[in-house]
């Protein structure tokens, strides 16, 4: 059975004039492990994996801005919520925390080129990182794309996206339930709609990150981003693990090209569409406590 509940407290830090939230468990003063999650989802993702690996560092998952408890940022308009936006807020927010050194980041969905930037930008100061169903590379057309994707995100990048996430929550309710394989229970959904309850700039955060998505290099730098951390990490011997997911829903031929040239990688293949964290909590649990195990 998976848990709807979520025994981890939320605490609060100020970042950039903005309160964000966080879930702190495991050892205090063990090495960070730095859950990011992305679209329409929180920290809340992650509550059945963090128990796993409690024994195994100091577990902190963070809620981006805009999204779980943290806060909306305000104004908020077509040009808020974008990728550099987000990493600067998880950028302070892991300042805030005193995360240093050792770290381990444990990434998805958008959460991943922005654990790869932080941990490109400081090498030096990375033990781990693990990572599923992240956003890879710019696609060069749309045509890598399957038909009813690309056309779901063209229209979503477009005028009509507008009125579907903002007016009718498309993401949470579409989106996000469509990467999931079970049939997902009324606690869960309460709390994925929780944060997006009220309409329109309330929901902003999960228009953007759509629009956020670079193919044809566009936007150009998100797709300068992402290339650069798929080609740093091509020479990087950092320990790393690819939770792969059968059948998965992000990861094309393309990424998984680039995804096995990273070295010193192991893979783990479990169950699931975009959210495998909804369907095979504890297969995803036990290969990351192993891993984090063998890296120390």
């Amino acid at each position: 059975m998976i848990d709807p509940g979520f025994r981890y407290e939320k605490k609060k830090i100020q970042v950039n004039g903005y309160q964000m939230a966080y879930a702190e468990g495991g050892d205090a003063a063990g090495d960070p492990v730095i859950f990011l999650h992305g679209n329409a989802t929180s920290s809340y993702m992650w509550r059945n994996i963090m128990p796993h690996v409690e024994g195994l560092g100091r577990l902190l998952a963070i809620d981006n801005i805009g999204q779980g408890d943290s806060d909306k940022l305000s104004p908020s308009g077509p040009a808020s919520y974008s990728l550099g936006q987000h990493q600067d807020f998880i950028d302070g927010a892991l300042k805030a925390l005193g995360v240093t050194d050792n770290v381990t980041f444990v990434m998805h969905d958008w959460g991943g080129p922005m654990g790869l930037s932080w941990a490109r930008r400081n090498p030096g100061k990375v033990k781990g990182l693990a990572h599923s169903e992240i956003v890879v590379c710019n696609h060069p057309s749309w045509d890598e794309y399957p038909p009813a994707i690309g056309k779901l995100l063209q229209t979503l990048r477009g005028d009509a996206g507008e009125k579907l996430v903002l007016e009718d929550n498309f993401f949470v309710e579409k989106v996000f339930t469509g990467g999931v394989m079970r049939d997902i229970d009324e606690a869960t959904m309460t709390e994925m709609r929780r944060p997006y309850v009220e309409p329109g700039e309330a929901r902003r955060a999960t228009l953007s990150w759509v629009r956020q998505i670079p193919v044809e290099g566009r936007p150009e730098a998100v797709a300068k981003m992402v290339d650069e951390n798929a080609a740093w990490m091509e020479g990087q011997s950092i320990p790393k693990l690819f939770i792969r997911c059968d059948p998965g829903q992000i990861i094309f031929e393309r990424d998984l090209d680039i995804i096995r040239s990273w070295p010193n990688q192991t893979e783990a293949v479990v169950t699931g569409l975009h959210h495998p964290q909804e369907d095979q909590p504890d297969d995803i649990g036990a290969a990351l406590a192993g891993w984090l195990a063998g890296i120390g």
